[in-house]
């Protein structure tokens, strides 16, 4: 795991911290109006440190989100264990960059980096403010 703060980045903790950022960000509660579907995390191309760890390769993280909250977060130590409606999938070194701030989530979908495995594109597309408050709920979980 690597050090993005208090806690580490994969983790049960940081997975937890960020579902309180979430309920946290009053802008993420107007903006995500609407939404009301659980969305998985999943990071892939581990860096070897994390598969001695995670041997599965892909770590999950679910978040249950419903009208601009966070009811509950889940950690999957093998991101084929979870199941959420959608899924937004990305290598380990791309999940880094977008908490830093380095690599904006759009520019990231567009770029072909973070993918969505599940879901509907056209039902993601009507929240892009939300996409943005949930990038600043993530890097305030990191700090």
């Amino acid at each position: 795991m690597i050090n993005v703060g208090k806690v580490e980045f994969p983790s049960k903790e940081w997975a937890e911290i960020f579902c309180n950022k979430i309920n946290e960000n009053n802008n993420y509660k107007n903006v995500a109006k609407g939404w009301k579907w659980p969305l998985m995390f999943k990071v892939i191309s581990l860096p070897n440190e994390l598969l001695n760890k995670f041997p599965s390769g892909s770590i999950g993280i679910k978040a249950d989100l419903y009208e601009g909250q966070c009811k509950g977060v889940e950690f999957y130590d093998d991101a084929n264990k979870g199941n959420a409606d959608f899924v937004l999938s990305a290598a380990f070194e791309d999940w880094m960059k977008i908490l830093s701030g380095e690599l904006n989530p759009v520019s990231a979908i567009l770029q072909g980096k973070l993918k969505l495995e599940k879901g509907s594109m056209a039902t993601v597309m009507r929240f892009p403010s939300a996409a943005v408050e949930l990038v600043k709920s993530a890097q305030e979980a990191s700090k």
